[in-house]
């Protein structure tokens, strides 16, 4: 069911294709939000966000897993906002697939055995989110479909 002014399921589901970054929403420890943009891709199910062990967002997401994701077009007045819970996951074998997914979405495709070497060097790690509601609870806003 969509809400007034809000997209439709199959709107959200190709608006969130699109290559476009999520405000990633983390809380730091005195409370306040800590915001960063960041590629993602979303599965039907999740959305899966690279970061590395050195960005505060690792810390801060190791000590509070809710988070809230932003997805915005601006220009064609489109938004989704995603409530959600984070898992790090930093098995890179065991995630491959989802750390390739992010890039290919973005164009950024490369081979498998250089990227891996790649995630282990820099650290990286996969938030995997899971939203906290149902695709058609989420709020979202654009023009009619």
């Amino acid at each position: 069911m969509t809400r007034p002014g809000g997209m439709s399921r199959e709107q959200i589901e190709a608006f969130l294709a699109e290559p476009r970054n999520a405000m990633v929403g983390a809380i730091r420890k005195d409370g306040r939000p800590q915001m960063t943009p960041n590629w993602f891709h979303w599965d039907g199910s999740r959305f899966y966000v690279s970061t590395t062990k050195a960005r505060r967002k690792y810390e801060n997401f190791s000590r509070d897993p809710r988070v809230q994701l932003a997805i915005d077009d601006a220009t064609g007045f489109r938004t989704v906002l995603v409530d959600g819970t984070v898992e790090l996951r930093d098995d890179h074998e065991a995630v491959f697939e989802q750390f390739k997914a992010i890039r290919a979405k973005h164009g950024r495709e490369q081979n498998d055995e250089d990227f891996l070497k790649e995630l282990r060097r820099d650290e990286r790690v996969l938030l995997v989110i899971t939203p906290d509601k149902p695709i058609d609870e989420w709020t979202s806003w654009g023009p009619p479909g």
